[in-house]
């Protein structure tokens, strides 16, 4: 009986440090696969990013303007999924991990519009502190009330936990 519970406790410590054993040296250390920050540029508002698993994310913006030119409030909302692509933009030894995505955008306000967009960009994750950084173009195209073209772009600055 004593033999039995020594063994199922040695498996169960031995499991218990594989979870919270350090990362090897040829793996990168990852704060966290959320972020949350600002997006400034077309539109510029809050930007939150979870990751989903090896090199996919979902991202998000809101965006508002309380004093638009025709009065009223207006509101933007862009929903995107992201696949990753590390190592193909390298500069001395930092991965600049390009993505591309698609989503979806809507427009609030004195009238409302829905489209889809494809997100490209350029993305930098901070080794030494909690920081990324992206530079995104997204072209796409509104289907509701009027079929346009879109497109919107800017900087991002995320902190990751």
């Amino acid at each position: 009986m004593v033999q039995r519970g020594f063994c199922g406790a040695l498996i169960i410590a031995l499991a218990a440090s594989s979870l919270f054993a350090a990362p090897a040296a040829s793996e990168p250390r990852v704060t966290g696969s959320s972020a949350i920050g600002v997006f400034l540029g077309q539109p510029t508002g809050i930007s939150f990013r979870q990751g989903l698993g090896k090199g996919q994310s979902f991202e998000a913006k809101a965006a508002w303007n309380l004093a638009p030119s025709k009065g009223g409030f207006e509101a933007t909302f862009q929903a995107n999924w992201l696949g990753e692509f590390p190592g193909i933009l390298t500069i001395e030894k930092a991965d600049f991990p390009l993505y591309v995505g698609a989503g979806l955008q809507t427009d609030l306000g004195e009238s409302a519009s829905l489209g889809f967009r494809i997100p490209l960009g350029l993305l930098y994750r901070f080794v030494k502190v909690p920081l990324e950084l992206c530079l995104e173009l997204g072209l796409g195209m509104q289907v509701f009330p009027a079929t346009t073209f879109i497109g919107s772009g800017g900087l991002g600055i995320r902190f990751r936990f």
